[in-house]
């Protein structure tokens, strides 16, 4: 039996109505026969709370709430989709004739054991919130636990808290067997944390012990640590609600214990092997560079000593130092040639006051081979001549696969180099059998070659701005340290068949500086980019028409001499509540010189065709982590572009958009706004229907963006999110041949010439909203992703599915003119979307 599309659809539908009463039926059913497969003294606990009595004065009561219930030494089940109780599929599946595959996986997979209540866990529990509130400074606090058992062999559990009064310092004094370790005290005590008429926390008692330990570490007790601490004393009888506390270094158990040593003797040895080590063999390389030894097992050092050196911060007769220990392992590993970096410290046996150290060098493979593999599914228009000499468009769904190989050369010259050379070719075809649609519709070309040096090379430029002011001396110091210098160069093709094709070429001087574990520079200087544009005739028509989309789409030359762009990245760790923030920013700055040297020669660019402008891109990520495997994350981006010369745009291929894999998932890329516009292209003449993916050219000078997604586990390696897009993009000066697309704050009736007037929408009235779910296959090396979203809010009015409101009147449309109804909806209307990895 053959059945059209509408037909099934109306199948599907008619089964899904059907079906709706038989699940909301099997979800109570489930949930009212758990307890039949329980032992008959057994109980289920079904949910639990903390409740805090109310009227207390407690301090961040939210936060603390939510500290006491992860306290908990029970957690009920969850649901499998949100709806069926696990442990009903690990009972239901258990009995002794469930023994099939499918068994097993309903059981194993989706199923869990079921958490029976227990009082002695209970009980601990209260006592651990007790303990938990006596540390913070609540010395008073009490916390008891209620089983509610309204439903048979279910239990509600609750834990009642009543904090008490919180107890503040009144004094503080530290105090050392050890009179200079005591000197030092006496000046660590006035930044310390614990200071009076601040409220009692013991975890700034952890905090304080921490920050002394390092510090004295930092001025040569090497083995000095928190363990050598006395318990922190209280006294809260002198003043009601205050306390004294006393910080006291217990006296040393062993001599060397509270020793203030030197570095004495300093030995690397490169290419180390445990087996020659072992066997005792000879190292024919032994040359001294700095007072440092370096021995290698070949006459020849791998690496040059002399470069080895300057990333070794432990020094000869200098006093220890945790920090510069903790410095040369990070600079070592950060050469990226070594597998791994042992730093052994032993007391020198003739010099008990001296340390002496062994550095083991273990090399990482010289040369490595990789390749990626990225899938991807989209709808892209194809421009096609009509018979009447105007250009239209038809669909193609495109699959597209592209292939990645990279080679890496870790000390390509002797000097810990890295030297990478990446290729890239992918395209896009159209499987359609439509004889009109050809079958490769995109082509992507490209090679890059860069060389990392693990040094920083100052050509003048740091130095000048650390001796003016400019830069601080520490961060100065740190790039010195830290930074390395990268020089790339990079060849790209693209041809979008009917649209255009371009090639650019460009290189290269910047540096990468990791300042610590969290944040990160990327700065380029020096920059060359020579780009151009071949425009298909068909395109060409188009851009007749939209003059401010003709002038990016040029070829163009990008020169920055001092500064090209600076980005920085800071990723957050997560807290006890699992909560991280990362941030990501971005500044750019092309054609600067350029356009200063304009202001003193008017004749220097006559045909604009050096790029001039500047670009900002603001992207905070926030991740809540609630178990192992079920998260929400969601990003803000910000991003907004301005050429410097008055009749230039900001390049094309520079400009901002929305849609795809990583964006507004219901649209494909660039075919989303800009503003409220509607492409005359996407109405077909021939019936007035719209189609949204058939204007896939569309960018903007500002983009806001809002993801929100919620992020589960399935079973096995399968997961599941919900996720929700809002955003669009929006160009910042009025454009006629786009009206609707300029980013405004209040709205106001336009009246162009030559067109009928209509009323412009402030730019939260153009944001569009999509919503969807997709799967995630994690697969530990890579994640592949399928994404289903549908539009929700459309950023102009429409009638109901898409179409826009034709011809618009000048008035605001009501927000329901903007949202779709789903009387009209049809299964074409979600976008399919392919990904490798999380969007964010």
């Amino acid at each position: 039996m053959n059945l059209m599309v509408p037909e099934l659809m109306g199948i599907l539908a008619g089964g899904l109505r059907r079906l709706g009463p038989v699940l909301t039926a099997a979800v109570l059913l489930t949930s009212c026969n758990v307890t039949k497969y329980l032992a008959e003294d057994a109980e289920l606990l079904t949910a639990q709370r903390v409740a805090i009595r109310k009227g207390s004065k407690l301090e961040n009561r939210g936060e603390v709430n939510y500290e006491l219930s992860l306290l908990a030494q029970q957690k009920p089940n969850g649901n499998f989709l949100f709806l069926f109780p696990r442990e009903h599929f690990y009972l239901a599946n258990s009995k002794p004739r469930d023994t099939t595959r499918i068994d097993r996986f309903l059981r194993n997979t989706i199923g869990q054991p079921p958490v029976l209540y227990s009082d002695s866990l209970a009980r601990r529990s209260a006592e651990l919130m007790e303990d938990f509130l006596r540390y913070r400074g609540y010395f008073n606090a009490t916390a008891y636990h209620e089983p509610d058992r309204r439903k048979r062999k279910k239990v509600n559990l609750i834990y009642h808290v009543e904090p008490g009064t919180r107890f503040y310092i009144d004094s503080v004094q530290y105090s050392s067997p050890a009179p200079e370790i005591d000197s030092l005290l006496q000046v660590l005590k006035e930044d310390s944390p614990l200071q009076p008429n601040t409220p009692l926390n013991l975890n700034a008692f952890d905090e304080e012990k921490a920050r002394i330990s390092r510090y004295l570490r930092d001025e040569g007790y090497a083995y000095f640590s928190g363990n050598y601490f006395d318990k922190l004393e209280i006294d809260t009888s002198q003043r009601e609600g205050y306390a004294n506390i006393y910080l006291s270094i217990l006296p040393p158990e062993q001599e060397e214990a509270y020793r203030k040593y030197r570095i004495g003797e300093v030995t690397v040895i490169t290419d180390y092997s445990p087996a020659l080590d072992a066997a005792g063999a000879a190292y024919p390389g032994d040359t001294v560079v700095d007072g440092i030894r370096f021995l290698s097992p070949t006459p020849r050092f791998r690496m040059r000593p002399e470069l080895l050196a300057q990333n070794i911060f432990l020094h000869t007769d200098s006093t220890y130092s945790r920090e510069a220990y903790e410095k040369t392992n990070l600079s070592l590993g950060g050469l990226g040639i070594y597998r791994f970096v042992r730093i052994n410290q032993v007391v020198d046996p003739n010099q008990p006051d001296v340390l002496n150290y062994r550095i083991q060098l273990s090399p990482d493979k010289r040369m490595s081979v990789g390749v990626d593999l990225d899938l991807n599914y989209t709808n892209r228009s194809q421009l096609v001549n009509t018979d009447t000499d105007q250009n239209t468009a038809f669909n193609n769904n495109l699959i597209g696969v592209s292939v990645s190989p990279n080679f890496r050369n870790r000390n390509v010259f002797g000097g810990a180099e890295l030297l990478s050379v990446a290729l890239r070719a992918g395209v896009e075809i159209n499987p359609s059998s439509d004889s009109a649609a050809q079958f490769f519709n995109t082509i992507d070309l490209a090679a890059e070659v860069s060389l990392n040096l693990p040094r920083f090379k100052d050509f003048g430029f740091y130095r000048l701005a650390n001796r003016t002011g400019i830069l601080s001396g520490n961060f100065y110091q740190q790039l010195r340290e830290r930074a390395s210098t990268r020089y790339s160069m990079a060849y790209e093709y693209l041809l979008i068949r009917t649209f255009y094709a371009y090639t650019t070429a460009n290189a290269r001087l910047g540096y990468d500086f990791r300042r610590s574990a969290q944040t990160s520079y990327r700065i380029n200087h020096a920059a060359v980019d020579i780009l151009n544009f071949t425009i298909e005739p068909q395109f060409e028509e188009i851009l007749q028409n939209n003059q401010r989309l003709r002038r990016s789409i040029s070829d163009q030359y990008f020169f920055s001499a001092l500064f090209r762009n600076l980005e920085y990245s800071r990723v957050g760790r997560p807290d006890r509540h699992g909560r991280s923030m990362n941030l990501n920013g971005q500044f750019e700055l092309t054609g600067g010189e350029v356009y200063l040297a304009r202001q003193f020669f008017n004749n220097l660019d006559p045909r604009d065709h050096f790029a001039q402008y500047a670009l900002a891109v603001a992207d905070v990520r926030y991740y809540k982590q609630f178990s192992p495997l079920r998260s929400f994350a969601s990003r803000l981006l910000f991003g907004i572009g301005r050429p410097m010369v008055v009749d230039q745009e900001v390049p094309y291929v520079k400009q901002f958009f929305a849609g795809g894999a990583n964006s507004m998932r219901a649209w494909a890329p660039r075919g989303l706004g800009p503003g409220g516009y509607v492409d005359p292209l996407s109405i077909d003449p021939a019936d007035g229907t719209f189609n949204n993916n058939l204007r896939l050219y569309q960018t903007g000078d500002l983009q806001l963006e809002l993801n929100l997604e919620y992020r589960f586990n399935l079973f096995s390696f399968v997961r599941g999110a919900v996720f929700t897009d809002i955003g669009n993009v929006w160009t910042v000066e009025e454009d006629p041949d786009r009206p609707g697309s300029q980013f405004l704050f209040q709205g106001r009736i336009r009246r162009e010439e030559g067109s009928d007037p209509f009323y412009h929408q402030p730019f939260y009235r153009q944001l569009a909203v999509a919503g969807g779910a997709g799967i995630r296959i994690d697969l530990s090396y890579f994640i592949f992703r399928l994404d289903l979203a549908l539009p929700l809010r459309y950023n102009y009015p429409q009638m109901g599915d898409g179409e826009p409101i034709s011809p618009r009147e000048p008035i605001s449309y009501p927000e329901t003119a903007y949202w779709r109804d789903f009387g009209s909806f049809r299964f074409s209307d979600i976008t399919f979307q392919l990904g490798l990895g999380y969007p964010f």
